[in-house]
């Protein structure tokens, strides 16, 4: 791995300006080792107001470029990230810490959005009625909303956003990125290579910042649509706080995702399943696996091959090529995750595997991965979200009584099943109350054609992303009746 160089600071990038200038800055660290990288600005509410003004003086010219020159840019995009993946692979490990295959595999998922996100002009065709009277046609047509606000995770900091802008851009619309300050440097590098492949200056905005910033964005009357990736607390106040402005808002929360193992279930490859889903990127995805619920009498056997796979993995950092689980986003994320622990052992569980204080670099943001068992069905535990790597396992008697454990989350992001059993299969996907079910997958993860759902506490909103999904939200529907004399 090459040392990067970065800016001492992270600029916003709004229309062709990169502002560096704030009032207050945010240290940005290396998750690996804990050194400071450099320092993030953040915004006030006149910065954000500028981006949107930036936004809106270019969304006429946006809006009125053909569909098809759009989707050409957004390919364009896709394949400068593809030229540039090693060099951007780095940057997200640096500024993220995971690792650079996971960091790859987040450039590769960018490029099949931004390729689904191109086909947008076939879903925004309208329809046309002629003589839906004597003499009078009728058309409906499908036109953008205005500027879009996205507001960032850390955890995927280029594909999380590029997921919900790919297709508001796609639209007409115009976009302001709020980036994540725990992970700025990506986003300002990829709108960078944007403004490269031909974007107009103010059709990508890029501005950095925290509560302060997303609230201006919530606020702003010039901002038309705002969409959130965060925990639940944050997806329940920016949707209740933009929505009361009339924004359209699509908030998705935190998750506490299950696998349901039935006793025919393939327990080798289900337990590969199980640690892959669970650990990977030290468990810092919205469709990461928490809890595993076992049904019927190998318990037991599931626990030792998943603790087995689990006591093997390497703990470091994310640009050593032997690392399988690396950092945490930060010091904080550590410490929380270590209290749950504790508390849940303190409850009953009992730790087979207890990935506190890993044998890993000094400084760095590390928490092994951990595996409970022995957590009770009705546990706190299994109700509160925690982003890192750990599998609370669980006991259910019956396929019943292991739906009633999924579907009394008070999250709804994603179940998986593993079974041969086609009718088991069935009935749980249909039964199952999340936005996304996996039969013997898992990470139940849409590809980037298909709709991402979300329910309860995993997602605020009316219209869910991807494909003609996001074209409802970002489009508005106008009827148009024509009559000539």
């Amino acid at each position: 791995m090459t040392v990067l160089t970065l800016p001492a600071v992270a600029a916003s990038i709004i229309g062709d300006e990169e502002i560096t200038d704030a009032a207050e800055t945010l240290e940005v660290t290396n998750p690996a080792d804990g050194s400071t990288i450099g320092r993030v600005p953040l915004a006030d509410a006149a910065l954000v107001e500028h981006a949107v003004a930036t936004a809106a003086a270019a969304f006429p010219a946006w809006a009125a470029t053909p569909a098809t020159t759009r989707a050409r840019l957004l390919l364009a995009l896709g394949a400068a990230l593809e030229e540039r993946s090693p060099e951007l692979a780095e940057l997200i490990s640096l500024d993220n810490g995971k690792t650079l295959a996971d960091a790859r595999a987040e450039l590769a998922r960018a490029r099949e959005h931004l390729e689904a996100a191109a086909t947008a002009p076939a879903l925004l065709a309208g329809d046309t009625t002629m003589d839906v009277l004597p003499g009078l046609d009728a058309a409906m047509v499908r036109e953008p909303i205005g500027v879009c606000a996205v507001v960032a995770p850390f955890n995927f900091p280029i594909m999380t956003g590029l997921i919900y802008w790919s297709w508001a851009l796609a639209c007409g619309n115009t976009v302001i990125i709020k980036a994540s300050e725990q992970a700025p440097y990506a986003a300002t590098r990829l709108a960078r290579i944007a403004r490269e492949v031909g974007f107009p200056p103010g059709v990508i905005n890029v501005v950095h910042g925290a509560r302060a910033a997303v609230e201006a964005l919530c606020d702003s009357p010039g901002v038309a649509a705002i969409s959130l990736v965060g925990s639940s607390a944050t997806a329940q106040a920016v949707y209740a706080r933009a929505s009361a402005t009339g924004k359209r808002v699509h908030a998705a929360g935190g998750a506490r995702n299950p696998l349901v193992v039935l006793p025919d279930a393939p327990l080798e490859g289900t337990a590969d399943a199980i640690v892959t889903s669970a650990y990977t990127m030290a468990g810092q995805r919205c469709l990461s696996a928490s809890i595993v619920v076992t049904v019927g009498g190998r318990h037991a056997e599931l626990v030792d091959l998943v603790a087995e796979r689990t006591r093997r993995l390497v703990v470091g950092p994310g640009y050593d090529a032997a690392t399988q689980v690396p950092p945490l986003i930060s010091g904080h994320a550590v410490e929380a995750l270590e209290r749950t622990v504790a508390e849940a052992i303190a409850a009953g569980a009992t730790a087979v595997v207890d990935g506190r204080h890993p044998d890993a670099p000094a400084g760095g943001y590390y928490h092994g991965p951990t595996l409970l068992d022995g957590v009770a069905p009705d546990s706190d535990l299994l109700a509160r979200e925690s982003f890192g790597p750990l599998v609370s396992v669980t006991h259910a008697d019956d396929l019943t009584g292991a739906l009633e454990i999924v579907n009394s989350s008070p999250f709804g992001n994603a179940a998986s099943i593993f079974t041969g059993s086609g009718a088991a299969a069935r009935r749980f996907s249909r039964e199952a109350q999340v936005g996304n079910v996996g039969v013997n997958v898992g990470v139940a993860a849409p590809t980037a054609h298909v709709g991402f759902g979300g329910r309860r506490r995993s997602f605020y909103g009316t219209i869910h992303s991807q494909g003609r999904h996001a074209v409802e939200f970002y489009t508005d529907i106008k009827a148009v009746l024509t009559r000539w004399p």
